[in-house]
């Protein structure tokens, strides 16, 4: 190569270095801190104090995925009526959604009655709040939905990762987070999974919750089947497999460290365009 190609060369890789360390260094400085720890003995519900408060900082004997901290509160809120708070705070948002949705015992919004007991949740960020009140009282939804919003760092709805996925035909009830098993093989890493549906189609994709090792994805792709479709060229950074009976798949780890994957009933052609779209939305996406 001649001097001069060799001398541009050098200076464009110095470049990328110096882009790629003061971009990692913005990112340190805006770190979110941790949040400061919660006095609840002092969390009031309608202005009242709780009477009982019980921290378990180990609460192994849940048997839930990633549960971290269990805290129980009581408040005396008439005659022969309390109310109580379990608040379940788990290791990341992520886990308190899995176990939200998947976990069947939440109906949302619905109360449940349980023996002479309704039960009411809600999930916020990384905890999960259950209140159990007499069935005869009237506990409106806004009061607690208040309740929760005192807590630090409150944020309602789904986490800004779906954001990625906002593809027409949307079947708005097939939206899920895997954490422990994904398309029926082991999980090294948790997904948000979205399913869509166009006539007689049907077809899935999903991404990595955060960033995954090289490692650790090549451990997950390892389960899978694959296959080498035939009628184009494939791509060697993309692992071709199949699902089922007539169930294509692709998936590749992006640059960054996301992982993309997309299945469903659809020809390799069909199937490839729809995962080229999706890989270069969650490639882009901020979060």
């Amino acid at each position: 190569m001649p001097e001069r190609f060799c001398h541009i060369a050098r200076i464009a890789r110095a470049t990328a270095m110096l882009f790629a360390c003061t971009v990692t260094l913005s990112l340190l400085g805006c770190e979110k801190e941790p949040e400061p720890p919660v006095d609840h003995t002092a969390i009031l519900y309608k202005g009242v104090r709780p009477i009982d408060v019980r921290e378990n900082e180990s609460p192994a004997g849940e048997h839930i995925a990633a549960l971290q901290k269990r805290i129980d509160m009581r408040y005396p809120m008439m005659v022969g009526d309390t109310l109580d708070v379990t608040i379940l705070e788990f290791k990341s948002d992520v886990y308190a959604m899995d176990y939200y949705i998947n976990s069947g015992r939440f109906q949302g919004i619905t109360p449940i009655l349980r023996g002479e007991h309704l039960e009411q949740s809600i999930r916020s960020d990384a905890r999960i709040f259950i209140f159990t009140h007499d069935s005869f009282r009237r506990y409106e939804r806004i009061d607690l939905e208040n309740y929760v919003r005192g807590f630090p760092g409150y944020h309602g709805g789904f986490p800004q990762e779906f954001l990625s996925l906002p593809f027409e035909h949307r079947d708005a009830n097939r939206t899920s987070i895997q954490t422990q098993n994904f398309l029926g093989l082991k999980s090294f890493f948790p997904v948000l999974v979205q399913s869509y549906r166009d006539a007689n189609l049907q077809w899935s994709v999903a991404r990595s919750w955060e960033q995954v090792e090289d490692d650790v994805y090549s451990q997950w792709a390892a389960q899978l089947k694959p296959v080498n479709p035939e009628g184009f060229a494939r791509d060697v950074e993309v692992s071709y497999f199949n699902v089922g009976e007539g169930v294509n798949g692709m998936a590749t780890h992006l640059p960054g460290g996301r992982v993309v994957i997309v299945w469903g009933y659809l020809s390799w052609f069909d199937l490839e365009r729809k995962f080229f779209v999706a890989s270069d939305r969650i490639y882009e996406a901020r979060y």
